[in-house]
């Protein structure tokens, strides 16, 4: 009776000892900078495990179940983790540096309907503060003199106004206006 009690240990010292070895997974890269909308590749791999497969998850933008992501329109840092299918205990994240070609400020603001909020914008590569101001819903999302000072629509709603480099066109920068009556 004995000889039977000491065979679990007996089988996890050889089990030990042959190699077999805790799951990992890792993050490939496990830092990068991505341009407000613009994509990034990551790539994960599992160790130590059967299935390979991960799952993806991220705090800001979205990403694919290939691990494609695409960050959201404003910048600041994002994480996108690799989740093991096979023991969803382990995981690996990345951190995403969220970049805009053209920073706007602020890049968020509430006002009540009817009112002003200026903007300014820099290029950020270069400090050109020139650029062109529009609103992505057009006349329904208000409107924005050349210096930047927007004025509400009369409708409630969330709009986008967006600073195009004057010198690159294919450069730009978005701020979210939320449009709320007062409470």
């Amino acid at each position: 009776m004995r000889a039977l009690n000491s065979i679990p240990v007996i089988l996890a010292m050889v089990l030990l000892g042959c190699g077999i070895s805790e799951i990992s997974i890792s993050i490939a890269p496990r830092e990068a900078a991505v341009n407000a909308n613009g994509q990034f590749q990551f790539s994960a791999s599992v160790e130590n495990a059967g299935n390979k497969a991960v799952t993806w998850t991220t705090t800001g933008g979205t990403v694919t179940t290939t691990g494609l992501f695409t960050a959201p329109e404003l910048a600041g840092t994002c994480y996108v983790t690799a989740v093991s299918q096979a023991d969803p205990a382990k995981t690996a994240t990345a951190t995403v540096t969220v970049v805009a070609p053209v920073v706007v400020t602020p890049n968020e603001a509430s006002i009540e309907p009817g009112a002003t909020q200026t903007f300014t914008a820099v290029v950020a590569a270069t400090g050109d503060t020139n650029v062109t101001w529009s609103i992505q819903e057009g006349a329904a999302g208000g409107t924005i003199t050349a210096a930047g000072v927007y004025t509400a629509p009369a409708a409630s709603g969330a709009y986008r106004v967006i600073a195009t480099s004057v010198a690159d066109p294919t450069l730009s920068g978005i701020a979210i206006v939320t449009v709320a009556p007062a409470i």
